[in-house]
């Protein structure tokens, strides 16, 4: 069955949650989050920091270079408190978190959830360790943050 445009623009005028049921195809995370105006919780903002974070070093270990340089950024996404994330330059501003110390170990658990399930399915590999500092430097960042 094929959308007739008209009608769905017609539709979308009187009921605009209708854009939200109409498939887009594959987009990656950065491209699904750019459409909210809204902030994203710590978590999630974490999580596709570390999805970044993952990018580059899969295109590090590809190339055959050191991952010296790609754990040099990590102290910029995975700061420990009060050094606020800095975000790669393409996102764009980057709105205030919350003075609270929760922000951070959200922000954290958001980061350290996602590189672990990727690191369960890089096993064994050089990528593998790199993950793994990550996750250890975003769990040390947990703990030093008190509540």
């Amino acid at each position: 069955m094929q959308l007739n445009k008209k009608l769905l623009a017609i539709i979308g005028r009187r009921i605009p949650a209708i854009y939200d049921v109409i498939p887009r195809g594959p987009q990656g995370r950065l491209a699904q989050i750019a459409l909210n105006p809204q902030p994203l919780p710590p978590h999630e903002l974490g999580a596709a920091i570390a999805d970044e974070f993952v990018r580059h070093a899969w295109i590090a270990e590809r190339g055959g270079q050191d991952m010296k340089g790609v754990l040099s950024d990590l102290d910029d996404w995975c700061p420990t408190p009060p050094k606020l994330p800095k975000l790669p330059p393409w996102w764009g501003p980057f709105p205030e978190p919350e003075p609270r110390p929760e922000w951070f170990v959200d922000y954290h658990l958001g980061f350290a959830a996602r590189l672990s399930v990727i690191e369960g399915q890089s096993a064994g590999s050089r990528l593998d360790k790199t993950l793994n500092q990550g996750i250890d430097r975003s769990l040390s960042a947990i703990e030093s943050v008190k509540l």
